[in-house]
C-alpha cells in the first residue's frame, strides 16, 4: 500500500503528475486551494496581505477533487471505491477536496523551495539556518521528504476507508475503528477522548437578523448536515455531544435530530453523554438560572443532562455570581438543586479566564470537570499568565489532584488554526504527523480527557477520530516523541534556550493592566508563536480581538466599566500594543535581560498583525501607487484548509 505513494516524486517528470495531468486550468493548479497570487513572472516571488483561503467560493474544488481522484486511484484505490458508492454524496465530494488539498499544499511548498533555492533569494531573518534551507531546498532531499509525506497521507487514506466501509454497509462498526474512551475524572463516565461539539453546524448564531426560533424556519439542508454528522460521530464511537445555549439554534436542532434518531433506532438516550452550557450575569438570579436550564433540557428533549457548565466563567465577577450573589441568591445553589431534582448528573465550568480566576474555581472543589484551553503552542487567553510555569499547566495538574474530568476547548482552531496551517508547521512536523494529529496526541499525552472537534460537516470528524484510534499505539507515541523533539529544538534555535523558558516571567494580561487592559503576555506569546510555528494567520486572528478592543477602550471609564461595556470582552479579554505608551509601569516586574525584547515583540506582532489589516482600497492605493509591500514569506503561509465551504452559522 505504502509504496504505491512513492512512485509520485521519484523523477522530475512524475513530481506533478497526480496532480497537473487532472486540473483543467495547468495555470491555476497551485492557486487551486488557496488565495495564494503571484506575479506574471513567478521568478518574482510572492506579495500576499493575508493568506487565509477565500471560502466564499469554491470555484476551484473540481480540481482538487480531480487531484484526488488521480492520487488515490494508484495510492489507495479501496477509498475512492468507498467514497463512489457512499451514500452521502457531498461528504464524499468533501473528503476528496480535503486530500486534493493536502496534496497540493506538498507540492506546491517543494516547488517553491527548490526554486527558490535556485535562484539564491535571500530568506526573511531567522526562518531556517542556513544548513536547514540547504536541506530544505535540495531536490533530492525534497523528493525523499515528499515520498515520505504522501505514504503518511495513504496510511491515513486507507484508515479511513476500513471506518467508512464499515459505516456504509449493513454491518456495525465493530469497534475496531472507534474512539478509545478514558475515565472521565470522578464523574466516572467513559468519555469518548474525542468530544462532538455543536457551534459550527448549527444554521444560525441568532445574534442578527431574525432569529431561529421553531422548526418551520430551519432550512432542510443545514438539519440534515447535522444529523449526518451525529450519525458519523456515533457510529465512530463518538457519543459525547457537547453544546450551549450561547450556541444560537443549535439546541433547537440537536433536539430535532435526537428525536429523529431515537425513533429510527439508531440510538437511544442511554447511549449518549449531552452537555450543554449556559452563561450568567450580573442581573441572573438562582430562579432565573434554573428556569433557564430547564427550559436547555426542553429543547434538546433528553429529560436530563449528564454534563452541565458555567458557560464563561472568565472573571472574578462571575465566581462571585456563583457563590456569592447576595440577594438575588447564589447561583451554584440552582445547579445544585437540579442535581438533587436529577436534571443534572455533574456539574462543570467552562472558561476563557486568566490562570488564576481558573485556579479559583478549580480550588473551590465543586465543579466535577472543566472546559479550557490548553494546546501545545500555549493557552489562548490564557498564554503569558503564570509564574513558575506558563499559563493554564499548573492548572491542568490541579485538575487532576481533585480528579476533576479535563475538556479542551478548541484544539484545531484556539489550538493554532490547525485545519488550516501554516507551511512552516507542517515543514517542522512531517513527514512523521500532520499538524492536527499532533496537536491532538500532544493533547492526549499532556493530561486531557477528551478533546473536542466542532464539526461543521461530517468528514471534519475524520482526522481526529483517526487520530485517537492510533492514538493508543507504539507508532503514535514515537512519531509524538519525533515531532516534540524536533519542535523544542526549534524553540531554542530561533528563540534561544533562556527566552524560551522565562519569556512569560513578569509579564502582565489585562487583568493586571489596569489603565489600559493591555493583553502583554497574550502579545509576547503571538510573538513567540509566528517565529516558532509560522502561525501568523491564527496571530491575526487573535490579535485583531486585541485591536478592536483597544478602539473601544474608553480612557475615561474604569477598568471594570470597559471590562463590562463589551459583552464579548471576557471571552477574547485584553488590547492591544500602542506605539505611542509608556511601558515602564506595565513591565516592572519583567527580568532586565528580558525587556528591550519584549518590547521588540510587541512592536513585531503589531507589525505583522495590525499594520497589515487596511481596508481593501487602502491596499489597492498602495499597490497603485507603487509603494512598498510588505512580502509574506512562504512558511507563514496558509498551506491548506480543511474547510471545503462555509459552515452554515458563518454565511
Amino acid at each position: 500500500m505504502m509504496d504505491r505513494a512513492k512512485s509520485l516524486l521519484l523523477s522530475e517528470s512524475a513530481f506533478y503528475a497526480a496532480a497537473v495531468n487532472s486540473v483543467v486550468d495547468q495555470e491555476k493548479h497551485y492557486s487551486a486551494t488557496s488565495s495564494f497570487s503571484a506575479t506574471n513572472n513567478r521568478r518574482e516571488g510572492l506579495t500576499r496581505r493575508y493568506s487565509s483561503f477565500d471560502l466564499s467560493t469554491t470555484t476551484h474544488n473540481e480540481n482538487v477533487i480531480n487531484v484526488a481522484k488521480s492520487f488515490l486511484s494508484t495510492s489507495c484505490p479501496e477509498l475512492l471505491a468507498v467514497l463512489e458508492s457512499h451514500p452521502d454524496h457531498k461528504s464524499a465530494q468533501d473528503r476528496l477536496v480535503k486530500i486534493g488539498r493536502n496534496i497540493n499544499a506538498t507540492l506546491r511548498y517543494s516547488h517553491e523551495v527548490t526554486e527558490r533555492a535556485e535562484r539564491g533569494d535571500v530568506l526573511h531573518p531567522g526562518i531556517w539556518s542556513t544548513e536547514e534551507e540547504e536541506e530544505i531546498g535540495n531536490e533530492v532531499d525534497r523528493k525523499m521528504k515528499g515520498d515520505a509525506s504522501f505514504q503518511l497521507l495513504v496510511r491515513q487514506c486507507s484508515n479511513l476507508a476500513k471506518m467508512l466501509a464499515s459505516s456504509s454497509s449493513s454491518s456495525s462498526n465493530d469497534g475496531t475503528m472507534k474512539c478509545p474512551t478514558v475515565r472521565y475524572g470522578r464523574t466516572e463516565i467513559q468519555m469518548p477522548i474525542v468530544s462532538l461539539g455543536c457551534m459550527r453546524f448549527q444554521q444560525s448564531w441568532n445574534r442578527g437578523g431574525k432569529p431561529i426560533k421553531s422548526p418551520d424556519q430551519i432550512e432542510k439542508e443545514c438539519q440534515d448536515n447535522l444529523v449526518n454528522i451525529i450519525k458519523h460521530a456515533l457510529h465512530c464511537g463518538v457519543n459525547h455531544i457537547e453544546t450551549a445555549q450561547g450556541y444560537g439554534c443549535s439546541e433547537l436542532q440537536i433536539g430535532l435530530a435526537l428525536k429523529q434518531l431515537f425513533e429510527e433506532g439508531v440510538c437511544q438516550r442511554e447511549d449518549l453523554i449531552i452537555q450543554t452550557k449556559g452563561g450568567i450575569s450580573s442581573s441572573t438570579t438562582k430562579s432565573d438560572y434554573k428556569s433557564s436550564i430547564l427550559q436547555q433540557i426542553e429543547r434538546l428533549g433528553v429529560g436530563y443532562l449528564d454534563l452541565f457548565s458555567v458557560h464563561g466563567l472568565n472573571t472574578e465577577d462571575h465566581y462571585n455570581w456563583l457563590f456569592n450573589h447576595g440577594d438575588k441568591g447564589n447561583l451554584i445553589d440552582a445547579l445544585k438543586e437540579l442535581q438533587k431534582e436529577g436534571k443534572i448528573r455533574h456539574i462543570g465550568f467552562s472558561t476563557h479566564a486568566p490562570a488564576h480566576i481558573i485556579k479559583k474555581a478549580i480550588e473551590s472543589d465543586v465543579f466535577d470537570y472543566l472546559n479550557m484551553h490548553y494546546h501545545f503552542v500555549g493557552s489562548y487567553t490564557a498564554s503569558g499568565d503564570g509564574t513558575a510555569v506558563e499559563g493554564n499547566e499548573e492548572n491542568i495538574r490541579l485538575a487532576q489532584k481533585h480528579d476533576m474530568g479535563i475538556f479542551i476547548i478548541s484544539p484545531y482552531d484556539k489550538g493554532g488554526r490547525l485545519y488550516a496551517p501554516s507551511n512552516l508547521s507542517r515543514e517542522i512536523m512531517l513527514p512523521d504527523l500532520e499538524p492536527m494529529e499532533y496537536g491532538s496526541l500532544w493533547l492526549w499525552n499532556h493530561g486531557a480527557h477528551t478533546i473536542v472537534c466542532g464539526a461543521a460537516r461530517p468528514s471534519d470528524l475524520d482526522e481526529p477520530v483517526l487520530a485517537a484510534i492510533r492514538s493508543t499505539t507504539v507508532a503514535a507515541k514515537e512519531d509524538l516523541q519525533v515531532v516534540s523533539r524536533r519542535i523544542q529544538e526549534r524553540k531554542e534555535r530561533v528563540l534561544g534556550k533562556d527566552w524560551a523558558e522565562s519569556w512569560h516571567v513578569g509579564l502582565p494580561n489585562y487583568t493586571q493592566s489596569e489603565q489600559r487592559g493591555f493583553q502583554i503576555g497574550n502579545i509576547v506569546w503571538l510573538y513567540n508563536t509566528i517565529l516558532v510555528y509560522g502561525m501568523l494567520d491564527f496571530a491575526k486572528d487573535r490579535y485583531g480581538t486585541l485591536t478592536g478592543n483597544a478602539k473601544n477602550w474608553d480612557v475615561n471609564k474604569t477598568w471594570k466599566e470597559n471590562v463590562f461595556a463589551n459583552p464579548g470582552f471576557n471571552w477574547m479579554p485584553g488590547c492591544s500594543y500602542d506605539e505611542s505608551y509608556d511601558y515602564t509601569s506595565e513591565l516592572k516586574d519583567v527580568p532586565e535581560q528580558n525587556l528591550p525584547r519584549v518590547l521588540g515583540a510587541m512592536e513585531f506582532v503589531h507589525k505583522w498583525c495590525a499594520a497589515q489589516d487596511a481596508s481593501s482600497k487602502e491596499e489597492k492605493k498602495v499597490a497603485d501607487e507603487g509603494e512598498e509591500a510588505t512580502t509574506i514569506p512562504l512558511e507563514y503561509q496558509t498551506a491548506y484548509d480543511m474547510r471545503p465551504w462555509t459552515a452554515f452559522p458563518e454565511r
